[in-house]
């Protein structure tokens, strides 16, 4: 059996992991990316296994950003931080939606009608207000889990903690 990375990335090889499929419907839910709700284009912005590529790239965002604690997929959702990966996630889908719709930008005007094809700039927007909410979270999310690591669940007492006859398990 091959031995488990900090990131936990060989885990999520099989989309078939029901850990998995529960963030992907998360990140499908909300980024309402349904063939129903999608008006100018056919079927879905984000494959399955783009999601997939996007929680790659987050979970070792996750393992990379200090303070490192063992950042993992089954750490991050025993802790509940499954809202923070999802920003992650949607993020990163955003900057590699960002890249097709800046290669397929074409602005052209006739008769005085102006018309763009695409709106990189709307998407850059959105992105830099994930973004920068997913950092912030992410960022206080590991430095609560570093102090409450340090306090060890029970805390750090003092001498005082013996004035009473307290002897028993800290």
């Amino acid at each position: 059996m091959a031995e488990r990375s900090s990131t936990g990335i060989e885990e999520l090889a099989e989309l078939n992991d029901p850990r998995l499929r529960n963030i992907i419907r998360e990140v499908r839910a909300f980024l309402r990316d349904y063939p129903e709700l999608n008006r100018l284009t056919a079927g879905v912005d984000h494959s399955d296994r783009h999601i997939l590529y996007a929680i790659y790239d987050t979970l070792s965002d996750f393992a990379s950003t200090p303070p490192f604690i063992g950042q993992n997929l089954d750490y991050i959702i025993s802790r509940n931080w499954t809202h923070i990966l999802k920003r992650g996630v949607v993020a990163e889908l955003c900057t590699s939606l960002m890249f097709l719709h800046m290669r397929n930008y074409l602005a052209y005007s006739d008769g005085g009608v102006n018309v763009q094809t695409e709106n990189p700039q709307l998407l850059q927007a959105a992105l830099q207000l994930l973004r920068n909410e997913y950092e912030q979270k992410k960022q206080r999310a590991l430095i609560a889990a570093n102090i409450d690591g340090a306090l060890d669940q029970r805390g750090i007492h003092s001498e005082l903690v013996f004035v009473n006859s307290f002897y028993g398990p800290w």
